[in-house]
């Protein structure tokens, strides 16, 4: 019966080797140990059926072949611990083939094997089929197993949360039926289920991992996106260096707007042409993208100029039902795939750039390096700064004093978002709204400015000190999310503050981009009694058809604007008829960005209404606003030593 089941063993490795060498793989280390474990259960249950067929036979063989051979395969039982142990540590350590850790195992399995080989073993066969091996040589391959077994459970249960959650699984269901044979087989020599238990835990490990066609996409044959990441974690594993280039077709305006038949057509020939490009290794990352893998810089150069090549020309060319296609896709060009801290860093950034490679293309390429992976490090670090801010409750409200030309004192101001660090430094918002619009975590950060400003207003009664009104900022995206009006609306009903104590500033972006979620919200807000001013008018697509269609009380030339209005002729014709125009529609206009007497004068006599900008002051915190304004407008209410 042993020989019978041990076959079946045979059989199944066997098959399980035809099925992993006959597709192509990646050369992960945790592979490369997993076929050495195959090999090696192989070997395992190849010698335990000769010890068989030895002992029934050793009447007619010489002893001490008999003994050799029996010893050797209990060593293969010992080796096969060995593997196992490698196997987890190569996913817990990503450990590499030299590293010492590993060389250190191995000198405790040759200390094992020398015990094997020199300790007595006895055979036992009973003329009925009962064959099994007794002695201290068989109790220091238990030993050694065990050891192996339990030191790698230990490392499971120590380690565990770094691995593969498949592979943690695996190798415990693994080690679980491999204990429980062994158990049986120890307390009944006669059974040997351990080689049989071996074969278990390879057929698991196989199917929950390491079948080759788990990193294989279907549709192309090429390695896939989760080949690929794997692929980047081997290289920082192993020290080893690599480069590539991503072909990104997701942004691509005329294969966009094909049929999804054509669609299938042309990527269809695009996989025959990136199969036919030599030495490089393919992956689909994505539905219309490809990575490839080249050995140099020399290669990089040399594929990259096959792909540009080719994409000049037409595709579909020989379709008799369809016009030739013309395509022009984005690269990310890598000439070092260990430009990052680590893996992780590496794919961070990679991520983010092919899902960014449109609008940061320039001339429909860029290339990651250094530069681009420091800028990158830089964005995370002032995400989690700004995270933190949050959490800690260090954002403040600055304010920029707004003078009234009419009134000749301050009647407003802006309210400016800043990060005040543990050092007690500050942080412009420059340096964090764009990265809280790109995360989403603008909506939080603005009903927090928000709330602090309402809040301030009210504490502070800015009223009785000529002040009627704070400008709040309102991004792009808060202008897109429906529940704007309702949030703010909320909060001054919380804090009890007038609407008309509050104004607030609208960007032309945000009148492009989200129009209908930006006038239903505006709506809301001035028939509750708010009011609206169009900011930063005269930076980038200034155009007077917003002036028209926003509902807004007032408009805020930029900086660039109103300084272009003192250097330059053509800009003082502009500005002078445009303010002419607006003023004609019954709107107000701040000057920003006035920094000089001179600057302050030529536009109070040209008629601007607010003026705004470093002439009066730099924007200050809530106490050095209240000081500003109290002793500027002559509301100082600080009693007198009398």
């Amino acid at each position: 019966m042993n020989i019978q089941m041990q076959m079946g063993g045979v059989f199944i490795l066997l098959l399980l080797l035809y099925f992993y060498k006959r597709q192509d793989t990646i050369g992960l280390y945790t592979g490369k140990v997993f076929l050495r474990a195959l090999y090696i259960t192989l070997s395992c249950l190849l010698l335990d059926i000769l010890s068989i067929i030895l002992i029934v036979n050793q009447d007619q063989l010489p002893i001490w072949l008999v003994r050799v051979e029996c010893k050797m395969y209990l060593f293969s039982l010992v080796m096969s611990g060995y593997v196992a142990f490698t196997y987890t540590s190569a996913d817990i350590h990503r450990l590499a083939k030299a590293d010492p850790f590993i060389r250190r195992l191995g000198a405790a399995v040759a200390a094992i094997a020398v015990l094997i080989f020199v300790l007595p073993i006895h055979t036992y066969h009973d003329g009925r089929g009962v064959v099994y091996t007794y002695g201290w040589a068989c109790y220091a391959t238990y030993a050694g197993a065990l050891l192996f077994i339990l030191a790698t459970l230990v490392e499971i249960y120590v380690w565990g949360k770094s691995m593969n959650p498949k592979r943690r699984n695996a190798i415990r269901l693994w080690l679980i039926i491999w204990m429980a044979a062994a158990a049986v087989q120890f307390l009944d020599s006669r059974l040997l289920l351990v080689g049989f238990a071996g074969v278990m835990g390879m057929v698991i490990l196989f199917f929950e991992l390491e079948n080759p066609e788990i990193y294989i996409d279907r549709s192309t044959g090429f390695f896939n996106s989760y080949a690929f990441v794997e692929f980047i974690r081997q290289q920082y594993r192993t020290d080893s260096a690599c480069c590539g280039i991503l072909v990104s077709l997701q942004d691509v305006h005329t294969i966009n707007n094909m049929t999804s038949a054509k669609t299938e057509h042309v990527m269809a020939e695009i996989v025959r042409f990136m199969r036919k490009i030599p030495d490089v290794r393919v992956f689909k990352t994505d539905d219309r993208e490809f990575a490839l893998e080249c050995q140099s810089r020399d290669s990089l150069e040399r594929v990259h100029g096959i792909i540009c090549d080719r994409f000049q020309k037409s595709w579909l060319e020989r379709s008799t039902d369809t016009e030739p296609v013309f395509l022009q896709p984005y690269y990310l060009l890598i000439p070092s795939c260990r430009v990052g801290a680590d893996a992780e860093e590496m794919l961070d950034v990679f991520r983010f750039y092919r899902s960014h490679v449109a609008e940061l293309a320039e001339d429909h390429m860029i290339t990651i390096d250094e530069g681009i992976v420091r800028n990158r490090r830089e964005y995370d670090k002032m995400l989690g700064t700004l995270v933190n801010a949050i959490k800690e409750d260090r954002l403040e409200v600055f304010y920029q004093p707004i003078y009234s030309i009419r009134k000749q004192k301050f009647v407003s101001a802006e309210a400016l978002a800043r990060i005040r660090c543990e050092d007690g430094s500050i942080i412009p918002p420059g340096a964090f709204i764009p990265i809280a619009e790109e995360t989403g975590l603008i909506s939080e950060v603005g009903e927090i400015i928000f709330d602090k400003t309402c809040h301030f207003f009210k504490e502070q009664d800015l009223n009785r000190y000529g002040v009627k009104y704070v400008e709040t900022n309102v991004s792009v995206i808060q202008c897109s999310n429906e529940t704007l009006a309702d949030a703010y609306i909320s909060i001054m009903e919380k804090h009890q503050l007038s609407p008309d104590c509050i104004n607030l500033e609208i960007t032309e972006s945000a009148s492009i981009d989200v129009r209908k979620a930006l006038l239903d919200n505006m709506q809301r807000l001035l028939d509750f009694g708010v009011s609206f001013s169009l900011d930063d008018f005269g930076n980038g697509q200034s155009n007077l058809n917003y002036i028209v269609d926003m509902p807004v009380q007032i408009v805020k030339f930029d900086r660039d604007m109103t300084q272009a209005y003192f250097e330059n002729e053509k800009a003082k014709f502009i500005l002078r008829a445009t303010m002419n125009m607006i003023h004609d529609m019954k709107l107000k206009i701040v000057s920003e960005g006035v920094e000089t007497k001179e600057q302050f004068e030529a536009l109070k006599e040209l008629g601007i209404d607010y003026i705004q900008g470093y002439y009066f002051s730099k924007p200050l915190d809530a106490q050095a606003f209240l000081d500003y304004v109290k002793r500027e407008n002559g509301q100082d209410d600080t009693p007198s030593k009398s």
